[in-house]
């Protein structure tokens, strides 16, 4: 899609502003599975205060069956088949892929029936054009490496009831450490802005250079999504465009 594009800067490729947010992307919904869109996360979360809102709409995905419902990026242009081999590369060389989510607050109990989660799979082609995936998720525990896929913990950040927070994802080799969690005192669930950095991730696990990213596809049970993206460069909330930005 992109692979004859001049890429510099940052490369959108969801934004829930726009008029067709999903206009890249298929859904693949079963059973419950449903997808709205929602002007903030007020609208969303009865129990969300006013300092999580956010400068325009989001969509929000709900359902039962994480495996079965998910959007994947970029579309097959008409191909009703979700799981044909047709599907056309992003063709994206930015090194940085960046996420803008929110998930609500979950229990103990949630998380041992592994309610309420979220993952973030992303294919890739490096420099021996293997496609390698990348598989992020919170019900995820240890990091993985197997040749066509690696798969870490996603840690989403919470924050105290009166700051708002971005996190970056640690690499691969430091997901295992036990004195990352995510239960904190005080704490509520908050706006994520995640970065993937997909030149280092497959420099450390496969030993090869990232030529392209080919496909996007998250599954959840319920969050809400603002904004996905590409980068040439690391950059925190202040240096990004303003329509990129996460918060009022």
């Amino acid at each position: 899609m992109f692979r004859n594009t001049y890429q510099s800067g940052f490369i959108s490729v969801f934004s829930a502003r726009g008029s067709h947010p999903l206009q890249l992307w298929d859904v693949h919904l079963e059973d419950d599975g449903e997808i709205r869109m929602i002007e903030d996360i007020g609208e969303g979360d009865a129990d969300c205060d006013a300092s999580n809102h956010l400068c325009g709409p989001v969509i929000e995905m709900t359902c039962s069956n994480l495996s079965q419902n998910y959007i994947i990026c970029p579309t097959k242009w008409g191909n009703s088949s979700l799981s044909s081999p047709e599907r056309p590369s992003l063709g994206i060389a930015l090194p940085f892929l960046y996420f803008t989510l929110y998930m609500p607050e979950r229990t103990k109990q949630q998380q041992k029936l592994q309610m309420n989660h979220v993952s973030i799979e992303v294919t890739v082609l490096d420099d021996k054009l293997i496609t390698r995936r990348f598989r992020c998720s919170t019900f995820q525990s240890t990091t993985s490496i197997q040749a066509d896929i690696c798969t870490f913990p996603l840690r989403l950040a919470q924050r105290p009831r009166e700051l708002k927070r971005e996190q970056l994802l640690l690499p691969p080799s430091a997901h295992d450490n036990p004195r990352h969690t995510t239960e904190q005192e005080d704490c509520q669930p908050c706006w994520n802005r995640i970065c993937v950095h997909l030149a280092e991730y497959t420099k450390k696990a496969y030993g090869t250079q990232l030529l392209e990213t080919k496909h996007i596809q998250i599954h959840g049970r319920r969050f809400q999504l603002n904004r996905v993206y590409f980068a040439d460069k690391q950059v925190s909330e202040d240096e990004l465009p303003h329509e990129l930005r996460l918060c009022k």
